[in-house]
């Protein structure tokens, strides 16, 4: 009897004291690996200041995110709610208004260790919290298992963070991680932070805009990878841009023969702009798309002395460039011929411009402002420029490259009464439309 005590005893104790590969009793006996990552830069000129890694264990759920200096690649661990550029801790009290943070972020992952070692107490970033932001460490300690690493930048103010915010709080069977998405921030055109001309009315209001001159979106991950205890493990990243730099070019030819004018400043507006990044692929949505507005670089062919347009010149050539994650076209719906799908000037694939001109008046001697404004479903002209390559499920697309060009080869005929095309024949040429203007004198 004694010995089949003895033995009950030893049995109850291994059972307490051992762990199972999922981590069940991480909390009172943490078995953790230090983890650092470094990155190899396609144009290290280009690299943001900071970057996130969503640590991930796939089996035996735990979740964090680590913010990277990629200046020296110290890192720091960081909670859901400290996510955002506005909300993460700042090292240096006396740079923002971040709030404090702690180390064991993961909001609803519990029976999880404290994943960093305790620091010495530092000025909290705002008085009066209590709170010590936690410090860059060349290594972090996180749970042994088997992770997938996901990297992105961490101040990128253009960016929605909010469904990896989600992710981090919920658990995975609830929220997981292919429903996880970063997303452009969208605005309304009458929201003043929007930079936009003054004058501006949208003739494709199917979708609001993000910001022009985004930064460039990096992205990188890995294949599951397993953390061991007890060691230090060195994860490398290789970002690549999402996001394409694309130029746009298109010619205004002016007729001057009834009405002199010269042109001032001419502003753009392109849809079908993808905003919505899944974070487990780098798959950009073909679903959720917005418009951008930019300012393009006008140059005359007889400029003057300033290089700006004069009455005698004839013809301008027109330059926007532009960071988005890409521009794809106009979808054609069930039941449309391709002739109905390239009359469309509504949804993605449609670019508006806006001609801001000053008029000679031959009566007054005076010249006075006007603008024109006119619309182009680019069905065409995307196809020939193959921006993007859609996934074979086609609800997603990658770009093709880092960088694009957009040819537009219809002209803008401006006459200083209409907004019109040069006619060069051929079924696949995209064509102009007037939209708007604003005669305010009889000319």
């Amino acid at each position: 009897m004694n010995n089949k005590k003895l033995l009950y005893t030893l049995l109850l104790g291994a059972t307490l004291t051992s762990c199972t590969e999922v981590e069940i009793c991480e909390r009172n006996h943490p078995h953790t690996g230090d983890v650092n990552f470094t990155y190899t830069w396609n144009k290290p000129e280009d690299k943001p200041n900071r970057m996130g890694v969503l640590c991930y264990r796939v089996v035996g759920q735990w979740k964090q995110v680590a913010e990277v200096n990629t200046d020296d690649l110290t890192l720091r661990l960081i909670g859901e709610t400290t996510i955002t550029p506005e909300n993460r801790p700042n090292e240096n009290p006396d740079e923002g208004d971040n709030t404090g943070g702690d180390n064991t972020g993961g909001g609803d992952n519990t029976g999880v260790a404290e994943p960093s070692e305790p620091t010495e107490p530092t000025e909290p970033t705002e008085p009066g919290t209590g709170t010590n932001p936690p410090q860059f460490t060349p290594t972090v300690k996180i749970p042994r298992g088997y992770y997938k690493f996901a990297t992105f930048p961490l101040d990128n103010p253009s960016i929605d963070y909010s469904e990896l915010e989600q992710f981090m709080k919920n658990d995975a069977k609830d929220y997981p991680l292919q429903n996880v998405g970063l997303s452009y921030k969208v605005y309304d055109i009458k929201d003043p932070k929007l930079n936009k001309p003054l004058a501006w009315q949208d003739f494709n209001p199917y979708a609001k805009y993000i910001q022009p001159d985004v930064e460039p979106l990096y992205y990188d991950s890995t294949t599951v990878q397993q953390v061991r205890a007890d060691r230090q493990t060195t994860f490398e990243f290789k970002p690549k841009i999402l996001s394409q730099n694309i130029d746009i070019n298109f010619n205004i030819v002016k007729n001057t023969d009834e009405v002199e004018f010269k042109v001032t400043e001419v502003w753009a507006e392109i849809s079908g702009v993808p905003t919505y990044i899944k974070m487990n692929t780098g798959y950009l949505d073909i679903t959720k798309t917005s418009k951008m507005l930019f300012k393009t670089d006008i140059k005359p062919n007889n400029p003057d002395d300033n290089g700006n347009d004069t009455n005698e010149n004839k013809r301008i050539a027109c330059h926007g460039n532009i960071n988005v994650t890409g521009v794809v076209n106009v979808q054609r719906a069930y039941g449309e011929t391709l002739e109905d799908v390239r009359k469309k000037i509504y949804g993605p694939g449609i670019m508006q411009v806006v001609i801001y001109t000053e008029v000679y008046n031959p009566k007054t001697g005076q010249t006075f402002p006007q603008k024109w404004q006119g619309i182009i479903n680019l069905y065409n002209t995307l196809n020939k420029a193959k921006l993007m390559t859609t996934t074979s499920d086609n609800k997603y697309v990658y770009r093709n490259g880092e960088h694009g060009t957009i040819n537009i080869s219809a002209e803008i005929l401006l006459d200083g009464k209409t907004v019109g095309n040069i006619d060069k024949g051929g079924d696949a040429l995209d064509r102009w439309i007037q939209t708007d203007s604003d005669i305010n004198i009889d000319i």
